[in-house]
């Protein structure tokens, strides 16, 4: 069966960062984030944007992990919140959510003494914000989420951490997408033309990751 572009995408950016980031490549949802929706709005030619803020994920029977901490945008160390990607170009009628770490969410909620007690998640989250967000208030929160959803709220801490912190790496992400194409070019079929106008120009390059890795941030 031929692989999916969204399905291309989230493993090439699951790919780079796990092996830049082998020890904590579950808990940098940033880094998905940022690298994702560069390397989707360059592949679709549509705006997708970063996003940050906080979010609850439901491990089953009653329990989530709660990433609420909005004061930790403020922390040099980062806290419990949760980064991902919406889409921000006019074309759409309704936003897109997606969530390149969703893949993780067993292994996080376990290293974090969370019981996971619902099935293994799918290896990424993408769909429509009405179909795969939960709409309630976080005073207001169901006992538990359908499959493939997730509560997540942007706050304007979160904003204005993921500017700055953008503006202060940009080089090292630059260097991150380019990664991502590549890899997402190695893997579509023999004689794919696909990215070969948007793939930038071949020359040496260093790799490098994000000077700031705020941990655990997820």
């Amino acid at each position: 069966m031929a692989q999916s572009i969204q399905s291309l995408i989230a493993a090439s950016v699951n790919g780079v960062v796990r092996r830049l980031y082998p020890e904590k490549y579950s808990s940098l949802c940033h880094v998905h984030a940022i690298v994702g929706a560069n390397a989707i709005s360059v592949v679709l030619n549509r705006v997708y944007r970063p996003v940050a803020g906080l979010a609850l994920i439901d491990c089953g029977e009653g329990e989530f992990i709660e990433l609420l901490d909005n004061d930790a945008f403020a922390k040099p160390e980062g806290g419990a919140f949760h980064c991902w990607i919406e889409s921000a170009d006019p074309s759409f009628l309704e936003k897109e959510v997606v969530d390149l770490t969703f893949r993780h969410n067993h292994e996080y909620a376990e290293r974090n003494g969370h019981a996971w007690r619902r099935p293994l998640p799918p290896p990424y989250l993408w769909g429509k914000a009405s179909e795969v967000m939960v709409n309630a208030p976080l005073e207001k929160m169901p006992t538990h989420f359908a499959e493939g959803q997730v509560w997540l709220y942007e706050t304007d801490a979160g904003w204005d951490w993921m500017t700055n912190h953008v503006a202060q790496n940009i080089n090292a992400y630059v260097t991150l997408t380019s990664e991502v194409l590549k890899d997402i070019q190695r893997s579509l079929p023999q004689g794919s033309t696909l990215l070969e106008p948007l793939m930038p120009p071949r020359r040496a390059t260093t790799s490098s990751a994000p000077a700031s890795v705020p941990s655990p941030a997820y």
